[in-house]
Order: C-alpha cells, then structure tokens, then sequence
C-alpha cells in the first residue's frame, strides 16, 4: 500500500513506525520521486535560491560512513522494455559494486536482475538515485508577440528494485528520502 506524499511544508520524513513481526519487502515504485518545477522563460524567472541543508553539514562523517557500508538485501526487478538487459551496471566512486557471495564481499561491475543480491548501502544508493529525465516543450500561439514557453520536466527512476532485507532501523526512512529527493 503506497504511504501518503510527505506535506511540502515538512522538511523530514516521519519516523517510521517499529516493526512488528516479520518485515515486509519494500519496493521502489511505492515511494514517489519528487518533480523539478517547469521552467518558464528567462525573462519571467526570479533568481534561482540553492540552500544548504545544514543536517548534511553537521551529520558525523564517520557514522555516515559505518551506515554506508552496512549490508542490504535487494533485488532488481526485470525491465518492462523488449529485450530488457539482464545486468544492471553498477559502480561506487569507480570500483564495481560489492557484492556478498560465497561468504565475502566480491567487486562485481554488473548486478543480476531479478535475483536476491546482498549489497553495500553505498551500492543501493546508486541503484535509488539513478533517474532520468524526459522533457517536453509547450509554448503559446505564435500569433502573439512574444510568445511564451514552458519546459515540462518529468523524473522518473531508471531502474526498479525491492528492499528484501535492511537490519538498521534508520534504514527506511533514508531509502524513502534517497528516492524522493532529485539531485
């Protein structure tokens, strides 16, 4: 059952409630990805405002770290497209993504699609932050005089995975803020 959006006025995902008996999977379509705003002629746009989230400046780098190299168990669901490719390519700061196998951690470029993978964190991070975006261009009638035009950006992930096994509690509130955010 997909969770309701997160009200725009809220900068933080609620706290996600304890687990009760056997955890349930998490898959990536039920998280929603959040929308660039169109983009309107230059003439009619106010200056665009970058802010920097203090939380990301003042996080314990070393905890961050530990959090980012804890295992998680994932499996990338097969493509809808015809001859959808069966591997995933995936690279961390330009090594292959590790993966646990044969009771030790192995440097795999390429992840199996429709198979149980357990995986870094770092590694799902970038599996969820792998989007793409598709542009479409609208504009007023050309019998004005300057006319108008608008681009329409759409988000959407690239690949499709569901979360079989995560051990930290904090674990899916960061998936949910890894998916919703749009770098």
């Amino acid at each position: 059952m997909p969770r309701e959006p997160l009200d725009p006025g809220t900068e933080t995902a609620p706290a996600p409630p304890a687990p009760r008996g056997p955890r349930r999977e998490v898959h990536s379509e039920d998280m929603p990805i959040e929308q660039k705003p169109i983009i309107a002629d230059p003439a009619d746009r106010e200056g665009e405002i970058v802010e920097v989230n203090s939380d990301l400046i003042n996080q314990d780098y070393l905890a961050e770290l530990a959090f980012m190299e804890e295992p998680v168990t994932i499996r990338l669901e097969p493509g809808t497209q015809e001859n959808a490719d069966p591997f995933f390519p995936v690279w961390v700061n330009g090594k292959p993504a590790e993966v646990f196998q044969r009771g030790r951690w192995e440097e795999v470029g390429y992840l199996s699609v429709g198979r149980q993978v357990t995986v870094k964190r770092k590694t799902l991070e970038v599996i969820v932050r792998a989007k793409v975006d598709s542009v479409r261009t609208e504009h007023e009638d050309a019998v004005v005089e300057r006319p108008r035009n608008w681009v329409r950006r759409t988000t959407s992930a690239i690949h499709s995975f569901s979360v079989i096994r995560d051990d930290n509690p904090r674990g899916a509130a960061w998936l949910e803020e890894m998916r919703r955010r749009n770098f």
